[in-house]
């Protein structure tokens, strides 16, 4: 993703140039992606959710003002699709061709592990944390998702959300503690 889009490219945006529009699709394909995966736990719901972005980013690119930085916006963008994305998710079926840590499929982890039993507990924490997240309502995945993930400070958080600071520290707060509550059962069992 580049940090800095051309306000060229932009503008061609605006004009509709399918060509300067791919290219700014390219360019946030990555982040989007991510953002999405965290948020919808799979693959294809996240591809998905990332085509609805692009749709929005291009009916909606005109309403953009070229002199504010446009990361925020198409964050925003994102947050809003998915927090509005409301289908729900029921698979309990784990994929040998599911994707782990850099983009290699578990299938080739697995067999050619050195230090298989530490991989497999790595494997199975971060499935565990993935289940946690789709306990939370979509707004605590969503804040989860902007200040761990991605970093932001609460302000940031805030203003993606269009949310007041403390309303985002109340959400932190409360996704925090049923994300304990739930390890805490996960442990139990």
């Amino acid at each position: 993703m580049n940090d800095q889009i051309s306000k060229e490219l932009l503008l061609s945006c605006k004009k509709r140039d399918k060509q300067a529009f791919s290219e700014l699709c390219k360019s946030y394909e990555r982040y989007l992606f991510t953002l999405c995966f965290r948020y919808a736990g799979n693959e294809h719901d996240a591809l998905d959710l990332v085509q609805e972005i692009y749709i929005k980013i291009f009916r909606f690119i005109d309403k953009y003002n070229i002199d504010k930085p446009f990361h925020p916006w198409i964050r925003k963008v994102a947050v809003n699709t998915c927090l509005n994305f409301t289908r729900e998710i029921k698979s309990n079926v784990i994929s040998l061709n599911a994707v782990a840590d850099n983009n290699v499929p578990l299938e080739e982890i697995l067999p050619s592990c050195e230090d298989l039993e530490y991989k497999i507990e790595e494997i199975e924490l971060k499935m565990t944390i993935e289940k946690l997240l789709k306990e939370l309502t979509p707004r605590q995945r969503m804040v989860i998702s902007l200040r761990y993930y991605e970093d932001l400070t609460y302000k940031d958080i805030a203003l993606a959300l269009d949310q007041p600071i403390g309303t985002v520290k109340t959400d932190l707060y409360r996704a925090r503690n049923a994300l304990k509550e739930y390890l805490s059962r996960e442990m139990e069992v």
